[in-house]
C-alpha cells in the first residue's frame, strides 16, 4: 500500500509540475490570469476569464465564484507587466 501510494503521488507531483509550467507559458503568450485547479484528483489550467464564463454559463453550484476558484487554486499564472 505505501508503494502505491507513492506511486500515485509522485505522478501527482508530475502532473502539477506539467501544469504549472502549461500556466505560466499561457500567461505569457495570451497575457490572461491563468489557474492551476485540482478537478477530479488532477491539476488542470483553466483562464480567469474562461473559469468566469463556465460561472456565468451555470457550470457550477450558485455559490462558486471566481475569487472562490483563485483563493483554491495552487498556482497562479500572471500576465507580464506592459
Amino acid at each position: 500500500m505505501v508503494i502505491f501510494d507513492y506511486i500515485k503521488a509522485s505522478i501527482f507531483e508530475w502532473r502539477k509540475r506539467r501544469a504549472i509550467a502549461k500556466a505560466k507559458h499561457n500567461a505569457l503568450t495570451y497575457r490572461k490570469k491563468f489557474l492551476v485547479l485540482v478537478w477530479k484528483k488532477r491539476p488542470v489550467v483553466v483562464s480567469m476569464q474562461g473559469l468566469k464564463r463556465m460561472i456565468a454559463m451555470q457550470r457550477f453550484s450558485r455559490d462558486f465564484t471566481a475569487e472562490k476558484a483563485e483563493n483554491m487554486a495552487i498556482f497562479v499564472a500572471f500576465p507580464p507587466k506592459k
